[in-house]
């Protein structure tokens, strides 16, 4: 797969925010990969008061897309992903090379994915150490996108 077809197939999904930070910060790495759209699901509290217009505001400068929904199964639904990584510090190893539109979902809060989530898709080991959801989709996407960008 060539860099445009990678960055417009590889698709961030920021799972269940609820720090502005942590949300603007997992923005902020996606965009500076180059990806063209973005989800974001299950913002609560003030992630979703503050941190969601503000994302937009990101999202909309640099000309990328961002999308809102109430979960995952409404992400999975409209965009139909050959490939859904639950990016998380066990599993399957993760490869460098993604096939067709890959989710690649991260825990935006402390709390684990749940089991009816993680079946939807494949839990990847991305690093070994607890490093936070933010690094781990740091690393995710330099492994996938890493050769693409500048």
């Amino acid at each position: 797969m060539d860099c445009q077809q990678a960055i417009n197939n590889v698709i961030p999904v920021i799972h269940n925010p609820a720090s502005v930070q942590k949300l603007l910060d997992a923005v902020k790495v996606s965009l500076g990969f180059g990806v063209r759209t973005i989800v974001i699901t299950k913002a609560v509290g003030i992630a979703a008061q503050q941190g969601v217009p503000e994302a937009f505001r990101l999202v909309l400068k640099s000309g990328a897309t961002l999308i809102v929904l109430p979960d995952i199964r409404d992400v999975v639904e409209l965009l139909r992903p050959d490939l859904i990584y639950f990016l998380s510090t066990r599993g399957d190893p993760m490869g460098d090379e993604v096939r067709g539109r890959a989710l690649m979902v991260i825990q935006a809060s402390d709390q684990p994915f749940m089991q009816s989530e993680l079946s939807l898709g494949r839990q990847v080991k991305v690093v070994g150490k607890d490093v936070g959801s933010t690094a781990l989709l740091t690393l995710a996407l330099n492994r996938v996108l890493g050769q693409c960008i500048e």
